[in-house]
């Protein structure tokens, strides 16, 4: 064998070498890897540390995406991370600004019970003072106890944890071998349905990507979320702030706010008025009997009335300039777009549209009746069917009124709502998991004769239910 054929064969022999031990290398490369990562999670799964902040691996794609956010994602999967933060960074504290616009007259609802304190104490019980509520350990809910504070995406490589450190509640996304905390600051909901959440970035508020369902007490995907990916640049829009809160200074851009003027939860002035001009003169003025300064909805028309429960009652309506701009007595058609038609003989996310359903309702047709006849808003009577039921009964004064009536063993006059205003799901709110798509059913407010419903009803009678 010639010299030259000779180092050929020794440079294949080692080109093989270097092959096989790279391979046997990466294998082994591979494995620690893995062992790292079980490590890893076994830790995750034992502890509520939070891992290191970090940057995404370099295997992922990271990229600016319109809207001034970030996107994060593999290069063999469509799916992936959206957030309006750098990548290995934290949404930035929002900070105190000076308002861009003045406060109208929005003073809060620890004002009103100087005099109210009565009506106060109860409202605080209520639904619309609980819609938006800042997070803390006795508001908000949800396990954060290990084993029952995670959610599973379809996706084996996407999932969440819901974590706390001290007074700080996060919520922490997995993704691959990549990890990072958002906070949850504040809640959106009054836990009748759910909870979501939202957190601020500087003055931008956001919405995560994982909701409480009170409805069998579980984590789940937010209303509209795709499942499998990881969304945290939803921006809230003044036109949902404005159903969650009293007050608040919107400084622009979709879902920009000064943070230190919000008024959480739907209070005293968002049906009577700001009330600036009504506390300062009864402070001055304690001997006065007459209101002065404020609106009573109770004195007005019936139906400029109720169009004050239509801001937020009434279907699916956008806004025609800037938010908070109705004021008790004013006419919607002022201040708001039309719902759309077919969107209005559903339930939507939010609302099963009570406005407008109640007023095709022969009982409204036939009568006076407001809002206010069925809802006492400054009490809590969520789930309470019997007193729901008695107020029917100030018009229909006997259960014999009832078609079905009589029927052994059936109290008629304790339950009117769910044969003749049955709960129903919608399409329009969809909350997707790996166990199948929850659908939260809402009270329907067209009053009429639904025959399936009372069958579904007295079925459950006899079935003890």
């Amino acid at each position: 064998m010639n010299l030259k054929r000779w180092f050929a064969l020794i440079s294949i022999v080692a080109v093989v070498a270097w092959f096989g031990y790279d391979a046997m290398q990466k294998k082994r490369d591979d494995a620690l890897v893995r062992d790292l990562m079980d490590a890893r999670q076994q830790q995750s799964d034992n502890e509520t540390k939070a891992p290191a902040r970090s940057e995404p691996p370099s295997n992922m794609v990271v990229n600016r995406i319109p809207g001034n956010n970030w996107f994060v994602g593999k290069f063999e999967d469509g799916g992936g991370v959206e957030i309006p933060f750098r990548p290995g960074d934290a949404p930035e504290k929002s900070v105190d600004l000076t308002p861009v616009h003045d406060n109208p007259g929005f003073v809060g609802p620890e004002q009103c019970q100087e005099c109210h304190r009565e009506k106060y104490q109860s409202f605080l019980a209520t639904a619309h003072y609980k819609t938006s509520r800042p997070v803390n350990e006795t508001t908000i809910d949800g396990s954060f106890e290990p084993g029952s504070n995670t959610f599973q995406t379809s996706d084996p490589n996407v999932s969440f944890e819901m974590i706390r450190k001290d007074d700080e509640f996060l919520q922490r996304v997995h993704f691959y071998n990549w990890s990072f905390e958002v906070p949850m600051e504040i809640i959106m909901g009054s836990s009748k349905m759910a909870q979501t959440y939202l957190y601020w970035h500087k003055d931008g508020l956001y919405q995560h990507n994982v909701t409480h369902i009170t409805d069998g007490n579980q984590w789940i995907n937010s209303p509209g979320y795709i499942d499998g990916d990881a969304a945290y640049a939803r921006p809230i829009p003044q036109r949902c702030m404005e159903c969650h809160l009293t007050y608040f200074d919107f400084r622009g851009e979709k879902n920009h706010y000064t943070p230190g003027t919000l008024i959480l939860g739907v209070t005293c002035e968002r049906c009577h008025g700001p009330a600036k001009g009504h506390v300062e003169f009864h402070r001055e003025n304690q001997n006065a009997t007459k209101a002065v300064g404020i609106t009573n909805p109770a004195d007005l028309d019936r139906q400029v009335q109720m169009q004050i429960c239509g801001q937020c009652h009434g279907g699916s309506r956008e806004l025609k300039g800037n938010a908070l701009s109705f004021r008790p007595g004013d006419r919607l058609e002022d201040h708001y777009h039309p719902p759309d038609d077919e969107l209005d003989a559903k339930n939507s996310v939010h609302t099963s549209n009570q406005l407008n359903r109640l007023s095709q309702s022969p009982c409204f047709l036939q009568s006076q009746m407001t809002c206010i006849d069925c809802h006492d808003p400054h009490h809590s009577e969520r789930g309470d069917r019997k007193l729901f039921s008695s107020r029917c009964m100030t018009c229909h004064e006997n259960e014999s009124d009832c078609g079905f009536f009589p029927q052994q063993g059936v109290d008629f006059a304790e339950n009117c709502v769910d044969c003749h205003m049955p709960q129903r799901p919608t399409e329009n709110l969809r909350l997707k998991s790996i166990e199948g798509d929850v659908f939260p059913p809402l009270r329907d407010h067209y009053i009429r004769v639904d025959e399936t419903a009372t069958m579904r009803f007295m079925s459950s009678l006899s079935n003890g239910d």
